[in-house]
Protein backbone atom coordinates (compact mmCIF):
# COMPACT_ATOMS: atom_id res chain seq x y z
CA UNK A 1 0.00 0.00 0.00
CA UNK A 2 2.59 2.50 0.62
CA UNK A 3 4.58 1.45 -2.39
CA UNK A 4 1.27 2.66 -4.33
CA UNK A 5 0.99 5.81 -2.22
CA UNK A 6 4.96 6.85 -3.21
CA UNK A 7 4.07 6.78 -7.04
CA UNK A 8 2.35 9.40 -6.59
CA UNK A 9 4.59 12.19 -5.41
CA UNK A 10 7.20 10.32 -8.16
CA UNK A 11 4.40 10.86 -11.15
CA UNK A 12 3.76 14.58 -10.74
CA UNK A 13 7.18 15.00 -9.91
CA UNK A 14 7.77 13.78 -13.36
CA UNK A 15 5.33 15.76 -14.90
CA UNK A 16 6.69 19.01 -13.44
CA UNK A 17 10.09 18.11 -14.47
CA UNK A 18 9.23 17.09 -18.06
CA UNK A 19 6.97 19.98 -18.32
CA UNK A 20 8.33 23.79 -16.81
CA UNK A 21 6.24 26.04 -15.64
CA UNK A 22 5.92 29.07 -17.67
CA UNK A 23 3.40 31.96 -16.98
CA UNK A 24 0.50 32.50 -19.10
CA UNK A 25 1.56 34.44 -22.63
CA UNK A 26 -0.17 35.25 -25.70
CA UNK A 27 0.32 32.10 -27.39
CA UNK A 28 -1.44 30.43 -24.48
CA UNK A 29 -4.59 32.16 -25.36
CA UNK A 30 -5.64 30.62 -28.96
CA UNK A 31 -6.23 26.62 -29.67
CA UNK A 32 -4.54 26.27 -33.18
CA UNK A 33 -2.47 23.84 -34.07
CA UNK A 34 0.73 24.97 -34.57
CA UNK A 35 3.80 22.97 -32.57
CA UNK A 36 6.97 24.82 -33.35
CA UNK A 37 5.80 28.43 -33.58
CA UNK A 38 2.64 30.45 -32.62
CA UNK A 39 0.26 32.03 -35.38
CA UNK A 40 -2.68 33.73 -34.49
CA UNK A 41 -6.02 33.08 -36.22
CA UNK A 42 -6.36 34.46 -39.90
CA UNK A 43 -2.76 35.44 -39.79
CA UNK A 44 -2.46 33.59 -43.30
CA UNK A 45 -5.22 35.05 -44.97
CA UNK A 46 -5.41 38.18 -47.22
CA UNK A 47 -8.07 40.07 -45.59
CA UNK A 48 -9.46 41.22 -49.20
CA UNK A 49 -9.85 37.64 -50.21
CA UNK A 50 -13.16 36.03 -49.43
CA UNK A 51 -12.05 33.04 -49.93
CA UNK A 52 -8.88 30.93 -49.63
CA UNK A 53 -6.96 28.70 -47.04
CA UNK A 54 -5.73 29.38 -43.41
CA UNK A 55 -3.68 26.50 -41.84
CA UNK A 56 -3.86 27.99 -38.40
CA UNK A 57 -7.61 27.85 -38.48
CA UNK A 58 -9.36 24.37 -37.23
CA UNK A 59 -11.32 24.03 -40.24
CA UNK A 60 -8.81 25.79 -43.02
CA UNK A 61 -10.74 26.19 -46.08
CA UNK A 62 -13.23 29.08 -45.73
CA UNK A 63 -15.28 31.01 -47.49
CA UNK A 64 -16.36 34.59 -46.08
CA UNK A 65 -18.21 38.17 -47.24
CA UNK A 66 -16.11 41.03 -47.47
CA UNK A 67 -17.17 42.57 -44.31
CA UNK A 68 -16.22 39.31 -42.40
CA UNK A 69 -19.65 38.99 -41.05
CA UNK A 70 -20.43 35.99 -42.90
CA UNK A 71 -18.23 33.04 -43.26
CA UNK A 72 -17.99 29.26 -44.17
CA UNK A 73 -15.50 26.87 -43.41
CA UNK A 74 -15.10 23.32 -44.60
CA UNK A 75 -12.96 20.43 -43.32
CA UNK A 76 -13.05 16.24 -43.52
CA UNK A 77 -10.95 13.47 -42.43
CA UNK A 78 -11.23 9.93 -42.88
CA UNK A 79 -9.94 6.94 -40.27
CA UNK A 80 -9.26 3.72 -42.18
CA UNK A 81 -7.99 0.87 -40.15
CA UNK A 82 -6.59 -2.54 -40.44
CA UNK A 83 -7.37 -4.55 -37.21
CA UNK A 84 -6.20 -8.55 -36.63
CA UNK A 85 -7.85 -9.98 -33.70
CA UNK A 86 -5.77 -13.54 -31.77
CA UNK A 87 -8.48 -15.43 -29.83
CA UNK A 88 -7.44 -17.96 -27.06
CA UNK A 89 -9.23 -21.46 -26.18
CA UNK A 90 -11.18 -21.46 -29.27
CA UNK A 91 -12.38 -25.14 -30.34
CA UNK A 92 -9.95 -26.56 -32.92
CA UNK A 93 -12.53 -26.74 -35.64
CA UNK A 94 -12.67 -22.62 -35.38
CA UNK A 95 -10.23 -19.63 -36.52
CA UNK A 96 -8.41 -18.37 -33.90
CA UNK A 97 -7.56 -14.94 -35.10
CA UNK A 98 -10.07 -12.20 -37.39
CA UNK A 99 -8.66 -10.16 -39.78
CA UNK A 100 -9.84 -7.39 -42.12
CA UNK A 101 -10.23 -3.33 -42.63
CA UNK A 102 -12.74 -0.91 -42.04
CA UNK A 103 -13.27 2.30 -42.46
CA UNK A 104 -13.23 4.09 -38.78
CA UNK A 105 -15.12 7.01 -39.69
CA UNK A 106 -15.64 9.67 -42.08
CA UNK A 107 -16.87 12.97 -41.35
CA UNK A 108 -17.13 15.99 -42.85
CA UNK A 109 -17.68 19.47 -41.08
CA UNK A 110 -19.17 22.76 -42.22
CA UNK A 111 -19.16 25.86 -39.74
CA UNK A 112 -18.98 29.53 -39.99
CA UNK A 113 -20.62 32.94 -38.59
CA UNK A 114 -24.20 33.97 -39.79
CA UNK A 115 -22.98 37.22 -37.57
CA UNK A 116 -20.93 38.11 -34.79
CA UNK A 117 -23.65 36.68 -32.83
CA UNK A 118 -24.57 33.62 -34.63
CA UNK A 119 -22.39 30.62 -35.19
CA UNK A 120 -23.89 27.37 -37.28
CA UNK A 121 -22.13 24.04 -37.45
CA UNK A 122 -22.76 20.84 -38.97
CA UNK A 123 -21.51 17.61 -39.28
CA UNK A 124 -21.92 14.02 -41.00
CA UNK A 125 -20.30 11.01 -41.07
CA UNK A 126 -20.45 7.72 -42.71
CA UNK A 127 -19.84 4.84 -39.96
CA UNK A 128 -17.99 1.92 -40.06
CA UNK A 129 -21.35 -0.11 -41.67
CA UNK A 130 -21.56 2.46 -44.56
CA UNK A 131 -24.47 4.21 -42.88
CA UNK A 132 -25.07 8.42 -43.44
CA UNK A 133 -25.16 9.92 -40.20
CA UNK A 134 -26.41 13.56 -39.16
CA UNK A 135 -23.76 13.76 -35.84
CA UNK A 136 -24.53 17.72 -35.19
CA UNK A 137 -26.61 20.67 -36.79
CA UNK A 138 -26.99 23.16 -34.72
CA UNK A 139 -26.96 27.07 -33.99
CA UNK A 140 -25.21 28.91 -31.47
CA UNK A 141 -26.43 32.75 -30.40
CA UNK A 142 -23.36 34.39 -28.64
CA UNK A 143 -24.52 36.41 -25.76
CA UNK A 144 -20.92 37.82 -24.96
CA UNK A 145 -17.80 36.83 -24.37
CA UNK A 146 -18.75 34.37 -21.16
CA UNK A 147 -21.94 32.81 -22.32
CA UNK A 148 -23.39 31.05 -25.71
CA UNK A 149 -26.02 28.91 -26.45
CA UNK A 150 -26.58 26.87 -28.86
CA UNK A 151 -29.87 24.63 -30.06
CA UNK A 152 -29.94 21.56 -32.06
CA UNK A 153 -28.79 17.98 -32.19
CA UNK A 154 -24.96 18.30 -30.65
CA UNK A 155 -22.74 17.19 -28.29
CA UNK A 156 -23.95 17.77 -25.05
CA UNK A 157 -21.06 18.46 -22.16
CA UNK A 158 -21.02 15.21 -20.28
CA UNK A 159 -18.36 12.73 -20.54
CA UNK A 160 -15.05 15.19 -21.42
CA UNK A 161 -14.01 11.98 -23.63
CA UNK A 162 -16.69 12.28 -25.65
CA UNK A 163 -16.56 15.91 -25.98
CA UNK A 164 -13.13 14.96 -27.98
CA UNK A 165 -13.16 15.21 -31.42
CA UNK A 166 -11.90 11.52 -32.24
CA UNK A 167 -8.81 12.80 -34.92
CA UNK A 168 -7.65 14.14 -31.49
CA UNK A 169 -7.68 11.33 -28.92
CA UNK A 170 -4.07 9.88 -28.11
CA UNK A 171 -5.56 6.36 -28.84
CA UNK A 172 -7.32 4.89 -32.06
CA UNK A 173 -10.47 4.73 -30.17
CA UNK A 174 -12.56 6.09 -27.52
CA UNK A 175 -12.88 3.88 -24.35
CA UNK A 176 -15.19 1.22 -24.02
CA UNK A 177 -16.45 3.07 -21.14
CA UNK A 178 -17.50 5.68 -23.43
CA UNK A 179 -18.78 3.24 -26.17
CA UNK A 180 -21.09 2.21 -23.13
CA UNK A 181 -22.07 4.98 -21.28
CA UNK A 182 -21.80 8.11 -23.47
CA UNK A 183 -25.46 9.65 -24.55
CA UNK A 184 -23.24 10.65 -27.98
CA UNK A 185 -25.25 13.76 -29.96
CA UNK A 186 -28.48 14.25 -29.07
CA UNK A 187 -30.66 16.73 -29.67
CA UNK A 188 -31.08 19.63 -27.18
CA UNK A 189 -30.59 23.13 -26.09
CA UNK A 190 -27.15 24.02 -23.93
CA UNK A 191 -25.86 26.71 -22.27
CA UNK A 192 -22.25 27.61 -21.27
CA UNK A 193 -21.12 29.66 -18.90
CA UNK A 194 -17.35 31.00 -18.37
CA UNK A 195 -17.60 32.21 -14.59
CA UNK A 196 -13.35 33.04 -15.09
CA UNK A 197 -10.32 31.83 -16.55
CA UNK A 198 -10.29 29.51 -13.77
CA UNK A 199 -13.95 28.00 -14.18
CA UNK A 200 -16.24 27.26 -16.46
CA UNK A 201 -19.87 25.69 -16.71
CA UNK A 202 -22.31 23.93 -18.70
CA UNK A 203 -26.38 23.29 -18.57
CA UNK A 204 -28.99 21.39 -21.20
CA UNK A 205 -31.93 19.63 -21.67
CA UNK A 206 -32.89 17.33 -24.20
CA UNK A 207 -33.88 14.60 -25.17
CA UNK A 208 -30.21 12.08 -24.22
CA UNK A 209 -30.71 9.62 -26.37
CA UNK A 210 -28.82 10.12 -29.58
CA UNK A 211 -31.47 9.26 -32.22
CA UNK A 212 -33.02 6.20 -30.26
CA UNK A 213 -29.54 4.35 -30.74
CA UNK A 214 -28.00 5.50 -27.66
CA UNK A 215 -28.56 5.18 -24.04
CA UNK A 216 -27.26 5.81 -20.03
CA UNK A 217 -27.53 3.69 -18.71
CA UNK A 218 -30.34 1.63 -20.07
CA UNK A 219 -33.19 3.63 -21.95
CA UNK A 220 -33.15 3.23 -25.40
CA UNK A 221 -34.42 6.14 -25.80
CA UNK A 222 -35.77 8.89 -23.13
CA UNK A 223 -38.74 11.63 -22.90
CA UNK A 224 -36.16 14.16 -21.03
CA UNK A 225 -32.51 14.17 -20.30
CA UNK A 226 -31.17 17.08 -17.82
CA UNK A 227 -27.00 17.74 -17.60
CA UNK A 228 -24.91 19.85 -15.82
CA UNK A 229 -21.00 20.00 -15.64
CA UNK A 230 -18.66 22.21 -14.52
CA UNK A 231 -14.91 22.74 -15.24
CA UNK A 232 -12.21 24.05 -13.03
CA UNK A 233 -8.90 25.17 -15.20
CA UNK A 234 -6.60 24.80 -11.98
CA UNK A 235 -3.33 25.29 -14.45
CA UNK A 236 -2.66 26.82 -18.04
CA UNK A 237 -4.55 29.83 -18.29
CA UNK A 238 -6.08 28.78 -21.07
CA UNK A 239 -9.70 26.57 -22.35
CA UNK A 240 -8.19 25.89 -26.14
CA UNK A 241 -6.28 23.01 -24.91
CA UNK A 242 -9.13 20.87 -23.75
CA UNK A 243 -10.48 20.97 -27.26
CA UNK A 244 -7.65 19.44 -28.47
CA UNK A 245 -6.73 17.09 -25.84
CA UNK A 246 -3.17 15.19 -27.63
CA UNK A 247 -2.03 18.60 -28.03
CA UNK A 248 1.28 19.33 -29.67
CA UNK A 249 4.69 19.19 -28.71
CA UNK A 250 5.53 22.70 -27.42
CA UNK A 251 2.23 23.92 -27.91
CA UNK A 252 1.65 24.80 -24.56
CA UNK A 253 2.93 25.03 -20.73
CA UNK A 254 1.89 22.58 -18.43
CA UNK A 255 -2.09 22.75 -17.79
CA UNK A 256 -4.63 20.52 -15.33
CA UNK A 257 -8.24 20.72 -15.89
CA UNK A 258 -10.97 18.88 -13.32
CA UNK A 259 -14.07 18.19 -14.59
CA UNK A 260 -17.48 17.21 -13.01
CA UNK A 261 -20.68 15.97 -14.57
CA UNK A 262 -24.17 14.50 -13.48
CA UNK A 263 -26.88 13.57 -16.12
CA UNK A 264 -30.79 12.54 -15.37
CA UNK A 265 -32.85 10.72 -18.28
CA UNK A 266 -36.22 10.44 -17.33
CA UNK A 267 -39.10 7.82 -19.22
CA UNK A 268 -42.81 9.07 -19.05
CA UNK A 269 -44.25 6.23 -21.34
CA UNK A 270 -46.80 4.40 -18.84
CA UNK A 271 -46.67 1.49 -21.29
CA UNK A 272 -43.07 1.26 -21.75
CA UNK A 273 -41.83 1.67 -17.99
CA UNK A 274 -43.87 -1.32 -17.18
CA UNK A 275 -41.40 -3.29 -18.97
CA UNK A 276 -38.35 -1.48 -19.18
CA UNK A 277 -36.60 1.13 -16.60
CA UNK A 278 -37.85 4.55 -16.35
CA UNK A 279 -34.87 6.45 -16.14
CA UNK A 280 -31.26 6.33 -15.13
CA UNK A 281 -28.38 8.78 -13.64
CA UNK A 282 -25.47 9.01 -14.48
CA UNK A 283 -21.91 10.55 -12.93
CA UNK A 284 -18.80 11.56 -14.57
CA UNK A 285 -15.35 12.66 -13.36
CA UNK A 286 -12.05 13.53 -14.97
CA UNK A 287 -8.83 14.76 -15.13
CA UNK A 288 -6.56 16.01 -17.35
CA UNK A 289 -2.68 16.97 -17.71
CA UNK A 290 -1.38 18.37 -20.79
CA UNK A 291 2.50 20.07 -20.88
CA UNK A 292 5.39 20.25 -23.72
CA UNK A 293 6.17 16.06 -23.47
CA UNK A 294 2.90 14.62 -21.74
CA UNK A 295 -0.18 14.33 -22.14
CA UNK A 296 -2.46 12.22 -19.15
CA UNK A 297 -6.10 11.51 -19.00
CA UNK A 298 -8.56 9.61 -16.60
CA UNK A 299 -11.98 9.82 -16.06
CA UNK A 300 -14.49 7.37 -13.87
CA UNK A 301 -18.25 6.95 -14.74
CA UNK A 302 -20.95 5.31 -12.60
CA UNK A 303 -24.77 5.08 -13.90
CA UNK A 304 -27.84 3.56 -12.06
CA UNK A 305 -30.80 2.01 -13.52
CA UNK A 306 -34.10 2.72 -12.29
CA UNK A 307 -37.43 1.18 -12.68
CA UNK A 308 -40.98 1.53 -11.28
CA UNK A 309 -41.68 -0.51 -8.26
CA UNK A 310 -42.16 -4.14 -9.13
CA UNK A 311 -41.18 -3.95 -12.54
CA UNK A 312 -37.36 -4.43 -12.09
CA UNK A 313 -34.45 -3.99 -9.05
CA UNK A 314 -32.38 -0.48 -9.27
CA UNK A 315 -28.94 -1.19 -10.40
CA UNK A 316 -25.82 0.48 -11.29
CA UNK A 317 -22.49 0.23 -13.28
CA UNK A 318 -19.42 1.60 -13.27
CA UNK A 319 -16.32 2.43 -15.86
CA UNK A 320 -12.46 3.71 -15.60
CA UNK A 321 -10.25 5.20 -18.89
CA UNK A 322 -7.03 6.41 -18.53
CA UNK A 323 -3.95 7.32 -20.81
CA UNK A 324 -0.28 8.61 -20.51
CA UNK A 325 1.14 9.56 -23.51
CA UNK A 326 4.75 11.04 -24.19
CA UNK A 327 6.05 12.93 -26.66
CA UNK A 328 9.43 11.14 -28.38
CA UNK A 329 10.38 13.85 -30.30
CA UNK A 330 8.01 16.64 -32.48
CA UNK A 331 6.61 13.59 -34.84
CA UNK A 332 6.46 10.97 -32.59
CA UNK A 333 4.02 10.11 -29.91
CA UNK A 334 4.10 7.18 -27.63
CA UNK A 335 1.17 6.05 -24.94
CA UNK A 336 0.11 3.48 -22.81
CA UNK A 337 -3.75 3.07 -22.13
CA UNK A 338 -6.17 1.15 -19.52
CA UNK A 339 -9.45 0.46 -20.43
CA UNK A 340 -12.12 -0.97 -17.32
CA UNK A 341 -15.95 -1.29 -17.35
CA UNK A 342 -17.05 -2.88 -14.43
CA UNK A 343 -19.77 -5.42 -14.54
CA UNK A 344 -21.68 -3.77 -11.83
CA UNK A 345 -24.29 -4.90 -9.42
CA UNK A 346 -27.24 -7.62 -10.99
CA UNK A 347 -30.61 -9.09 -8.79
CA UNK A 348 -29.36 -12.11 -10.50
CA UNK A 349 -27.48 -14.33 -7.89
CA UNK A 350 -26.84 -16.95 -11.11
CA UNK A 351 -25.13 -14.07 -12.90
CA UNK A 352 -22.23 -14.90 -14.30
CA UNK A 353 -20.76 -11.87 -15.77
CA UNK A 354 -16.99 -10.39 -15.90
CA UNK A 355 -14.98 -7.28 -15.90
CA UNK A 356 -14.04 -5.87 -19.34
CA UNK A 357 -10.22 -4.95 -18.31
CA UNK A 358 -8.24 -4.05 -21.56
CA UNK A 359 -4.70 -2.41 -21.24
CA UNK A 360 -3.24 -1.12 -24.57
CA UNK A 361 0.21 0.48 -26.19
CA UNK A 362 0.13 2.35 -28.97
CA UNK A 363 2.49 4.64 -31.08
CA UNK A 364 1.91 7.42 -33.38
CA UNK A 365 3.57 9.19 -36.55
CA UNK A 366 2.46 12.84 -37.27
CA UNK A 367 4.43 13.51 -40.50
CA UNK A 368 3.50 17.84 -40.57
CA UNK A 369 4.27 20.31 -38.37
CA UNK A 370 0.80 22.50 -38.34
CA UNK A 371 -1.87 20.16 -37.38
CA UNK A 372 -2.56 16.79 -36.23
CA UNK A 373 -5.24 15.86 -38.81
CA UNK A 374 -2.79 13.65 -40.41
CA UNK A 375 -1.90 10.22 -38.61
CA UNK A 376 -0.37 7.03 -38.71
CA UNK A 377 -0.83 4.78 -35.68
CA UNK A 378 0.34 1.68 -34.95
CA UNK A 379 -1.82 -0.19 -31.23
CA UNK A 380 -2.22 -3.25 -29.02
CA UNK A 381 -4.30 -4.03 -26.79
CA UNK A 382 -5.38 -7.37 -25.07
CA UNK A 383 -8.90 -8.28 -23.53
CA UNK A 384 -7.97 -10.96 -20.23
CA UNK A 385 -12.21 -12.21 -20.32
CA UNK A 386 -14.34 -13.37 -23.07
CA UNK A 387 -15.80 -10.41 -23.94
CA UNK A 388 -19.33 -12.35 -24.58
CA UNK A 389 -19.12 -12.39 -20.79
CA UNK A 390 -18.87 -8.70 -19.71
CA UNK A 391 -21.54 -6.02 -20.28
CA UNK A 392 -19.68 -4.31 -23.26
CA UNK A 393 -21.28 -5.20 -26.59
CA UNK A 394 -18.53 -6.29 -28.86
CA UNK A 395 -17.62 -3.62 -31.40
CA UNK A 396 -14.94 -3.93 -33.88
CA UNK A 397 -14.67 0.03 -33.27
CA UNK A 398 -12.88 -1.39 -30.24
CA UNK A 399 -10.61 -3.73 -31.35
CA UNK A 400 -12.33 -6.89 -30.03
CA UNK A 401 -14.48 -9.28 -31.79
CA UNK A 402 -17.49 -11.59 -30.59
CA UNK A 403 -16.49 -14.78 -28.44
CA UNK A 404 -17.20 -16.68 -25.68
CA UNK A 405 -14.30 -18.86 -25.60
CA UNK A 406 -11.62 -16.90 -23.71
CA UNK A 407 -9.54 -13.53 -23.67
CA UNK A 408 -8.02 -11.84 -26.93
CA UNK A 409 -5.46 -9.50 -27.95
CA UNK A 410 -5.77 -7.25 -30.86
CA UNK A 411 -3.16 -4.95 -33.24
CA UNK A 412 -4.73 -2.67 -34.99
CA UNK A 413 -2.98 0.37 -37.76
CA UNK A 414 -4.86 3.26 -38.80
CA UNK A 415 -4.27 5.80 -41.13
CA UNK A 416 -6.02 9.52 -40.59
CA UNK A 417 -6.49 11.59 -42.95
CA UNK A 418 -7.46 15.41 -43.07
CA UNK A 419 -7.69 19.02 -43.96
Amino acid sequence: MKTKFLLIPCFMAFIIWEVPLYAQNEADRYPQRFRYRYTEPGAFQDTTKTAGFDPSLYHPFFIKSKDGQYSLNIAAYAQLRYNAAFLSNTPEEMNSTDLGYNLGRFRTFLEGNLTDKFYYHLRTNVNPSGKFELIAAYIQYNIDHKNWLRFGRQFMALSLEDWMYPLDLASIEFSAMDFEFAIWSSFGLQWRHVANDKFRTYASVGNGSYGGRRDFPAPAASDLALIARGEWNIMGGTWGRWDDMVGRRNKFPIGMLLGFSVGNQFRFDKEVIQTEANGGTQVNMDFSIQGKNVHFFSAFNRTWKRYETGVGQNSYREGFYTTLGFWLDNQWFSYARFDFVGKGSTPDPQNTLKNYAAPGAGISYYPFFFNNKVRFTLEFNHLSNPIDQTTVAPDGQLGFVPTPYGGQSSIRFQAQFGF
